[in-house]
Protein backbone atom coordinates (compact mmCIF):
# COMPACT_ATOMS: atom_id res chain seq x y z
CA UNK A 1 0.00 0.00 0.00
CA UNK A 2 1.27 3.45 -0.88
CA UNK A 3 1.95 5.70 2.10
CA UNK A 4 -0.90 8.11 2.70
CA UNK A 5 -2.46 9.82 5.72
CA UNK A 6 -6.07 9.67 4.53
CA UNK A 7 -7.76 6.94 2.52
CA UNK A 8 -11.22 7.66 1.03
CA UNK A 9 -13.70 4.77 1.16
CA UNK A 10 -17.34 4.00 0.48
CA UNK A 11 -19.46 1.75 2.68
CA UNK A 12 -22.01 -0.25 0.68
CA UNK A 13 -24.65 -2.86 1.44
CA UNK A 14 -26.33 -5.56 -0.61
CA UNK A 15 -29.27 -6.81 1.49
CA UNK A 16 -27.23 -6.49 4.68
CA UNK A 17 -24.03 -7.98 3.23
CA UNK A 18 -21.77 -4.95 3.82
CA UNK A 19 -18.52 -3.94 2.17
CA UNK A 20 -15.79 -1.32 2.29
CA UNK A 21 -15.12 -0.22 -1.28
CA UNK A 22 -11.95 1.54 -2.43
CA UNK A 23 -11.47 3.32 -5.75
CA UNK A 24 -8.14 1.75 -6.69
CA UNK A 25 -7.66 3.22 -10.16
CA UNK A 26 -4.52 5.00 -8.96
CA UNK A 27 -3.04 1.77 -7.59
CA UNK A 28 -3.14 2.65 -3.89
CA UNK A 29 -3.45 -1.05 -2.99
CA UNK A 30 -1.46 -3.87 -4.49
CA UNK A 31 -3.85 -6.51 -3.17
CA UNK A 32 -1.43 -8.10 -0.68
CA UNK A 33 -2.53 -5.97 2.29
CA UNK A 34 -4.41 -8.75 4.10
CA UNK A 35 -3.63 -7.39 7.58
CA UNK A 36 -4.98 -3.96 6.60
CA UNK A 37 -8.13 -5.43 5.07
CA UNK A 38 -8.74 -7.56 8.14
CA UNK A 39 -8.22 -4.57 10.43
CA UNK A 40 -10.58 -2.27 8.56
CA UNK A 41 -13.31 -4.95 8.64
CA UNK A 42 -13.17 -5.27 12.43
CA UNK A 43 -16.48 -4.14 13.83
CA UNK A 44 -16.20 -1.88 16.85
CA UNK A 45 -12.58 -0.97 16.08
CA UNK A 46 -12.80 0.30 12.51
CA UNK A 47 -15.44 0.74 9.82
CA UNK A 48 -16.57 -2.89 10.06
CA UNK A 49 -17.70 -5.03 7.14
CA UNK A 50 -18.05 -8.53 5.72
CA UNK A 51 -15.34 -7.77 3.18
CA UNK A 52 -13.27 -5.31 1.17
CA UNK A 53 -13.62 -4.53 -2.54
CA UNK A 54 -10.87 -2.97 -4.64
CA UNK A 55 -12.15 -1.28 -7.80
CA UNK A 56 -9.59 -1.25 -10.61
CA UNK A 57 -9.64 -0.44 -14.29
CA UNK A 58 -10.43 -3.57 -16.24
CA UNK A 59 -8.07 -5.31 -18.62
CA UNK A 60 -10.65 -6.07 -21.31
CA UNK A 61 -13.64 -4.37 -19.69
CA UNK A 62 -14.35 -0.99 -18.03
CA UNK A 63 -14.20 -2.36 -14.50
CA UNK A 64 -12.38 -5.00 -12.48
CA UNK A 65 -13.17 -5.89 -8.86
CA UNK A 66 -11.00 -7.75 -6.38
CA UNK A 67 -12.70 -9.12 -3.29
CA UNK A 68 -11.23 -9.86 0.14
CA UNK A 69 -13.07 -11.53 3.01
CA UNK A 70 -13.19 -10.09 6.51
CA UNK A 71 -10.21 -12.25 7.47
CA UNK A 72 -8.16 -10.41 4.83
CA UNK A 73 -7.93 -13.35 2.44
CA UNK A 74 -8.71 -13.01 -1.26
CA UNK A 75 -11.82 -14.79 -2.54
CA UNK A 76 -12.71 -15.84 -6.07
CA UNK A 77 -16.05 -14.05 -6.00
CA UNK A 78 -18.81 -12.42 -3.97
CA UNK A 79 -22.15 -11.91 -5.71
CA UNK A 80 -23.56 -9.24 -3.38
CA UNK A 81 -20.14 -7.57 -3.49
CA UNK A 82 -20.22 -7.64 -7.29
CA UNK A 83 -23.64 -6.00 -7.33
CA UNK A 84 -22.33 -3.28 -5.00
CA UNK A 85 -19.21 -2.94 -7.15
CA UNK A 86 -21.37 -2.43 -10.23
CA UNK A 87 -23.34 0.40 -8.62
CA UNK A 88 -20.12 1.96 -7.31
CA UNK A 89 -18.54 1.84 -10.78
CA UNK A 90 -21.55 3.49 -12.39
CA UNK A 91 -21.90 6.18 -9.71
CA UNK A 92 -18.17 6.97 -9.75
CA UNK A 93 -17.97 7.27 -13.51
CA UNK A 94 -15.95 4.18 -14.39
CA UNK A 95 -18.52 3.86 -17.17
CA UNK A 96 -21.51 5.85 -18.37
CA UNK A 97 -23.40 2.72 -19.42
CA UNK A 98 -25.82 1.08 -17.02
CA UNK A 99 -25.06 -2.26 -18.68
CA UNK A 100 -21.41 -3.28 -18.75
CA UNK A 101 -18.96 -6.08 -18.09
CA UNK A 102 -17.49 -6.45 -14.61
CA UNK A 103 -14.31 -8.49 -14.32
CA UNK A 104 -13.69 -10.62 -11.23
CA UNK A 105 -11.29 -13.37 -10.28
CA UNK A 106 -13.77 -16.05 -11.36
CA UNK A 107 -14.39 -14.47 -14.79
CA UNK A 108 -16.38 -11.70 -16.45
CA UNK A 109 -19.96 -10.85 -15.49
CA UNK A 110 -22.69 -8.92 -17.24
CA UNK A 111 -24.25 -6.36 -14.92
CA UNK A 112 -27.08 -3.87 -15.19
CA UNK A 113 -27.44 -1.00 -12.71
CA UNK A 114 -31.13 -0.22 -12.34
CA UNK A 115 -32.84 2.45 -10.25
CA UNK A 116 -33.50 0.28 -7.19
CA UNK A 117 -31.67 -2.94 -7.97
CA UNK A 118 -28.59 -4.36 -9.67
CA UNK A 119 -28.79 -7.39 -11.96
CA UNK A 120 -25.77 -9.70 -12.09
CA UNK A 121 -25.07 -12.60 -14.41
CA UNK A 122 -23.37 -15.40 -12.49
CA UNK A 123 -20.73 -17.77 -13.79
CA UNK A 124 -22.17 -21.13 -14.75
CA UNK A 125 -22.72 -23.30 -11.64
CA UNK A 126 -20.37 -26.27 -11.32
CA UNK A 127 -19.86 -29.39 -9.25
CA UNK A 128 -23.53 -29.93 -8.43
CA UNK A 129 -24.15 -32.86 -6.07
CA UNK A 130 -27.74 -33.66 -5.13
CA UNK A 131 -26.84 -35.73 -2.10
CA UNK A 132 -23.59 -35.16 -0.26
CA UNK A 133 -24.00 -37.68 2.54
CA UNK A 134 -22.56 -35.27 5.09
CA UNK A 135 -25.73 -34.37 7.03
CA UNK A 136 -25.48 -35.99 10.46
CA UNK A 137 -28.63 -34.51 12.00
CA UNK A 138 -32.14 -35.70 11.18
CA UNK A 139 -33.32 -32.07 11.11
CA UNK A 140 -31.38 -31.54 7.89
CA UNK A 141 -32.43 -33.12 4.61
CA UNK A 142 -32.05 -32.54 0.89
CA UNK A 143 -28.42 -31.57 1.34
CA UNK A 144 -26.76 -30.49 -1.87
CA UNK A 145 -23.53 -28.89 -3.00
CA UNK A 146 -22.77 -26.52 -5.88
CA UNK A 147 -20.04 -24.02 -6.74
CA UNK A 148 -21.65 -20.70 -7.70
CA UNK A 149 -18.34 -18.84 -7.93
CA UNK A 150 -17.39 -20.14 -4.50
CA UNK A 151 -18.37 -23.49 -2.90
CA UNK A 152 -21.70 -23.84 -1.10
CA UNK A 153 -23.29 -26.63 0.90
CA UNK A 154 -27.07 -26.27 1.35
CA UNK A 155 -28.95 -28.08 4.11
CA UNK A 156 -32.75 -27.93 4.07
CA UNK A 157 -35.00 -27.91 7.12
CA UNK A 158 -38.71 -28.71 7.34
CA UNK A 159 -40.12 -25.38 8.49
CA UNK A 160 -39.30 -21.74 9.14
CA UNK A 161 -39.53 -22.06 12.90
CA UNK A 162 -36.72 -24.61 12.83
CA UNK A 163 -34.63 -22.28 10.66
CA UNK A 164 -35.22 -19.36 13.03
CA UNK A 165 -34.28 -21.44 16.07
CA UNK A 166 -31.05 -22.76 14.55
CA UNK A 167 -27.83 -21.87 16.38
CA UNK A 168 -25.68 -21.42 13.30
CA UNK A 169 -22.55 -20.50 15.24
CA UNK A 170 -22.47 -23.98 16.77
CA UNK A 171 -24.01 -25.98 13.90
CA UNK A 172 -22.13 -24.67 10.87
CA UNK A 173 -18.40 -25.17 11.69
CA UNK A 174 -18.71 -28.98 11.47
CA UNK A 175 -19.81 -28.66 7.83
CA UNK A 176 -17.61 -25.64 7.08
CA UNK A 177 -14.50 -27.78 7.77
CA UNK A 178 -15.87 -31.19 6.75
CA UNK A 179 -13.30 -33.45 5.04
CA UNK A 180 -15.68 -33.82 2.09
CA UNK A 181 -14.75 -30.23 1.17
CA UNK A 182 -10.92 -30.05 1.10
CA UNK A 183 -10.88 -26.28 0.58
CA UNK A 184 -13.69 -25.67 3.05
CA UNK A 185 -17.17 -24.52 2.11
CA UNK A 186 -19.81 -21.94 2.86
CA UNK A 187 -22.76 -23.45 4.70
CA UNK A 188 -26.39 -22.53 4.02
CA UNK A 189 -29.45 -23.56 6.00
CA UNK A 190 -32.64 -23.18 3.99
CA UNK A 191 -36.35 -23.87 3.92
CA UNK A 192 -38.93 -23.70 1.15
CA UNK A 193 -41.80 -21.44 2.19
CA UNK A 194 -45.47 -22.03 1.46
CA UNK A 195 -45.49 -19.37 -1.29
CA UNK A 196 -42.69 -21.04 -3.27
CA UNK A 197 -39.89 -18.82 -2.04
CA UNK A 198 -36.75 -20.00 -0.27
CA UNK A 199 -35.46 -18.63 3.02
CA UNK A 200 -31.72 -18.87 3.67
CA UNK A 201 -29.29 -18.30 6.51
CA UNK A 202 -25.61 -18.49 5.60
CA UNK A 203 -22.38 -19.12 7.49
CA UNK A 204 -19.68 -17.60 5.29
CA UNK A 205 -16.20 -18.96 4.86
CA UNK A 206 -13.67 -16.17 5.42
CA UNK A 207 -16.09 -14.23 7.62
CA UNK A 208 -16.35 -17.31 9.86
CA UNK A 209 -19.80 -16.38 11.00
CA UNK A 210 -23.34 -15.76 9.83
CA UNK A 211 -23.93 -12.81 7.52
CA UNK A 212 -27.24 -11.07 6.93
CA UNK A 213 -27.12 -12.13 3.29
CA UNK A 214 -24.92 -14.06 0.87
CA UNK A 215 -25.61 -13.73 -2.84
CA UNK A 216 -23.75 -16.84 -3.98
CA UNK A 217 -25.44 -18.76 -1.16
CA UNK A 218 -28.88 -17.58 -2.28
CA UNK A 219 -28.09 -18.72 -5.80
CA UNK A 220 -26.92 -22.11 -4.50
CA UNK A 221 -30.06 -22.58 -2.41
CA UNK A 222 -32.35 -21.61 -5.29
CA UNK A 223 -30.59 -23.94 -7.75
CA UNK A 224 -30.63 -26.92 -5.41
CA UNK A 225 -34.26 -26.28 -4.42
CA UNK A 226 -35.17 -26.29 -8.10
CA UNK A 227 -33.14 -29.37 -8.98
CA UNK A 228 -34.77 -31.28 -6.14
CA UNK A 229 -38.27 -30.27 -7.25
CA UNK A 230 -39.06 -27.85 -4.44
CA UNK A 231 -39.52 -24.69 -6.51
CA UNK A 232 -39.12 -23.20 -9.99
CA UNK A 233 -37.48 -20.04 -11.39
CA UNK A 234 -37.59 -17.18 -10.87
CA UNK A 235 -37.02 -17.94 -7.19
CA UNK A 236 -37.55 -15.25 -4.52
CA UNK A 237 -34.92 -15.80 -1.83
CA UNK A 238 -35.41 -14.20 1.57
CA UNK A 239 -32.43 -13.50 3.80
CA UNK A 240 -32.23 -11.74 7.14
CA UNK A 241 -31.03 -8.67 5.24
CA UNK A 242 -33.64 -8.54 2.51
CA UNK A 243 -35.05 -10.10 -0.64
CA UNK A 244 -33.08 -11.31 -3.66
CA UNK A 245 -34.32 -12.96 -6.85
CA UNK A 246 -32.56 -15.84 -8.63
CA UNK A 247 -33.49 -16.68 -12.21
CA UNK A 248 -32.12 -19.38 -14.52
CA UNK A 249 -33.09 -21.55 -17.47
CA UNK A 250 -34.43 -25.15 -17.37
CA UNK A 251 -30.86 -26.48 -17.60
CA UNK A 252 -29.93 -24.56 -14.41
CA UNK A 253 -27.68 -22.30 -16.47
CA UNK A 254 -27.81 -18.63 -17.53
CA UNK A 255 -28.14 -17.71 -13.87
CA UNK A 256 -28.98 -14.16 -12.80
CA UNK A 257 -29.12 -12.59 -9.34
CA UNK A 258 -30.93 -9.32 -8.68
CA UNK A 259 -31.65 -7.19 -5.66
CA UNK A 260 -30.81 -3.90 -3.97
CA UNK A 261 -27.25 -2.61 -3.67
CA UNK A 262 -26.88 0.77 -1.98
CA UNK A 263 -24.27 3.27 -0.85
CA UNK A 264 -24.56 3.70 2.93
CA UNK A 265 -21.95 6.39 3.56
CA UNK A 266 -18.56 7.72 2.48
CA UNK A 267 -15.59 8.75 4.61
CA UNK A 268 -11.84 8.66 5.07
CA UNK A 269 -9.65 6.26 7.03
CA UNK A 270 -6.73 7.41 9.19
CA UNK A 271 -4.48 4.33 9.34
CA UNK A 272 -1.81 6.05 11.46
CA UNK A 273 -4.22 6.17 14.41
CA UNK A 274 -4.75 2.39 14.42
CA UNK A 275 -1.47 1.67 16.20
CA UNK A 276 -3.21 2.30 19.51
CA UNK A 277 -5.90 -0.32 18.90
CA UNK A 278 -5.75 -3.66 20.75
Amino acid sequence: MKKTDLIPFTKMSGTGNDFIVFDNRDGLFAGDESAFFSAVCRRGHSVGADGVILMDRGDSAPVRMRYFNADGGAAAFCANGARCAARFAFEKGFTEDRRFILQALDGSHEVEVRTDTVLLRMTEPAGFTASTGVAVDSRFHGAGFVNTGVPHLVLFLDDEAALDALDIASEAPFYRHHPAFPGGTNVNFAVRTTDGAVRVRTFERGVEGETLSCGTGCVAAALIASRTGQTAPPVPVRTRGGLLTVDFDPRWQNVFLSGPAVTVFEGVLRPASWSALP
